[in-house]
């Protein structure tokens, strides 16, 4: 203790409070400054009214912890939203979006882990999101599909990318979002009625989330 806190312990006190829970706040704020629960990021009931639909489930897998060396933070939320009586299989399902009732959807997230292992993902980024751009204009552009590309809103990211193709009375759409300097990628695959306006579903899943994850 310094010897001006000797003679005012009780400033000194308030003083070492504050600042102490200043830096809880910081702290805070730096864990909160990505987050990659897609899942946890939109209510179920936010959701299904992305699609106009009345009901959702999700089902979030962890596919990379944080501390893992690959230095990658990778969560997926696979969903799917519905009117009516719920569908309880595939095929149930399948019958409901060409009837427009059912929409299915899966989010990938990757942000960067807090350990020093984040320099390796940062390090591997560029060619992780070339992989996937690559396969995603292999499936919509040069394949069977022959869809075509969009660009959607960034949502305050640095750029984004969408894909989009009709598909025997579907539509089929994949979208990403990234910051190359933070290491944030967000992935969109989205499956729906094909008479539905292109891309207004995905616009409104991606407004409610994306801005959350960076």
């Amino acid at each position: 203790m310094s010897p001006r806190c000797l003679s005012k312990p009780i400033r000194c006190s308030i003083a070492v409070a504050m600042l102490s829970a200043l830096g809880a706040v910081l702290f805070a704020a730096s864990a909160a400054a990505a987050n990659p629960d897609a899942c946890g990021l939109a209510t179920q009931h936010t959701m299904a009214r992305a699609f106009g639909l009345a009901s959702s489930v999700q089902h979030k897998s962890v596919l990379r912890e944080p501390g893992n060396p690959a230095g990658v933070v990778h969560i997926r939320c696979r969903a799917f939203a519905w009117s009516g009586q719920k569908p309880t299989n595939a095929e149930q399902r399948h019958d409901g979006m060409l009837a427009g009732t059912v929409a299915t959807y899966r989010i990938e997230t990757w942000v960067a882990d807090s350990g020093g292992s984040a320099e390796t993902w940062l390090s591997n980024f560029p060619k992780k999101l070339e992989g996937l751009r690559s396969r995603a204009k292999a499936q919509f552009l040069e394949g069977a599909l022959a869809g075509r590309a969009f660009t959607p809103p960034r949502f305050g990211l640095e750029s984004a990318v969408g894909y989009q193709a009709p598909s025997g009375g579907l539509r089929k759409l994949r979208a990403f979002w990234w910051n190359s300097s933070s290491g944030t990628l967000i992935s969109f695959n989205v499956v729906e009625d094909r008479d539905k306006p292109v891309g207004a579903s995905l616009r409104n899943l991606a407004s409610e989330i994306v801005p959350k994850v960076e």
